[in-house]
């Protein structure tokens, strides 16, 4: 297990500000944050490169907080590769081996199902300078995984390629992850990238971390407005707590004109008192529009409404819901089957319906883990 405990690093004006976190072994860990947050600076930390103010860095419980960086047992993959442009692809997969002194046969082999894998063995005897993008990424990650390291740290490592080939590369490190048993700590700033790859994921803004848990946590029930809005949810509406069970919120959202009911999951909010203010939230993919005469199925958090603006993304459909209450739109994401099915065009009356188990709940003195 890589841990990252009470971390504090100043560079100029700027504070990576007690930084916690934790890599399970053989799991992946996704930093994700904005341009300027302060990720590459937390890796090029735990890798050796800064020097903390305060905190510790510990692997398999060994503090390396103030190891240099060839004793710590990291491997690292920055964002521009950092191949040697006078060596062939052989002898770069092979530098790091030699700098350690490695040279026996289980390392060779280890070398060949490693190059085997990720299909570069036509290239071992090119020079990087004459390779492409994508082949450039795979003689990296080959290169990292080759000295025998079981901790892979990596910098935005596929943000320079196009959509099919950093797909393709996703699964690759997945597989090299699964096969090798490595312990992964990535940094992006492509959510799809951070949810495919990761087991559990932070949150990075302004130096700070907003947000730890499982992906799904984070996916389902971000912590507050800012993490919220850094993955791009548009669906917030502000209310107060109306009344608080064991089992379910009920919070009144003017706004809409109505009151919105949540699941109150293993009795997280129980300590809530009625009158507190709080916002809500939904992901627009989990906003159903309702077929006519389903209405009367489900009583509660459903909303009436106008079909005001359509946007196509591909394989899904944005919707933009207006209210009859004249409150904050609705986004809604709709895969294209069943943009189709439905039938929908604008200014059209539809129902939608807002599940309460997919509501989340924002209090900025509670962070949701």
């Amino acid at each position: 297990m890589l841990e990252v405990r009470n971390l504090s690093v100043a560079v100029g004006r700027f504070l990576l500000d007690d930084i916690n976190l934790a890599v399970p072994s053989a799991g992946c860990h996704a930093i994700v944050g904005t341009t300027g947050s302060g990720k590459t600076l937390l890796l090029e930390s735990i890798i050796g490169f800064r020097r903390p103010s305060r905190g510790s860095i510990l692997l398999d419980g060994r503090d390396i907080t103030g190891l240099p960086v060839e004793a710590r047992g990291i491997s690292y993959v920055p964002q521009d590769l950092a191949l040697f442009p006078h060596l062939t692809v052989r002898e770069n997969i092979l530098f790091g081996a030699k700098v350690r002194g490695i040279s026996d046969s289980g390392h060779a082999e280890l070398v060949e199902r490693l190059v085997e894998s990720v299909s570069i063995g036509n290239l071992l005897n090119r020079s990087v300078a004459n390779l492409s993008g994508g082949e450039r990424q795979r003689v990296a990650l080959v290169r990292a995984v080759a000295t025998g390291n079981r901790f892979l740290l990596l910098d935005e490592p596929f943000s320079a390629l196009h959509e099919g080939l950093r797909r393709e590369l996703l699964f690759v490190l997945k597989e090299l992850q699964k096969s090798h048993g490595l312990t992964v700590l990535i940094v992006t700033h492509d959510t799809e990238e951070a949810f495919f790859l990761s087991d559990t994921m932070s949150v990075l803004l302004a130096g700070v971390v907003r947000q730890n848990g499982t992906a799904r946590q984070i996916y389902e029930r971000p912590a507050s407005h800012a993490v919220a809005s850094y993955f791009g949810i548009r669906n917030l509406f502000p209310g107060t707590v109306s009344s608080v069970t064991d089992r379910e919120i009920m919070v009144s959202c003017p706004l809409l004109g109505t009151a919105l009911k949540l699941r109150n999951s293993a009795g997280l909010y129980s300590s809530l008192l009625p009158g507190t203010s709080c916002t809500l939230g939904i992901r627009p993919e989990n906003v159903m529009i309702l077929k006519p005469g389903m209405e009367s199925k489900s009583r509660d958090n459903i909303l009436q409404g106008t079909v005001a603006r359509l946007f196509m993304r591909g394989a899904s459909h944005c919707i933009i819901f207006a209210p009859d209450s004249n409150g904050p739109s609705v986004e809604i994401d709709v895969p294209d089957y069943a943009f189709r099915k439905l039938g929908i065009v604008e200014e059209v009356p539809i129902t939608v319906f807002l599940k309460a188990e997919s509501l989340f709940f924002i209090n900025e003195s509670i962070q949701a883990q």
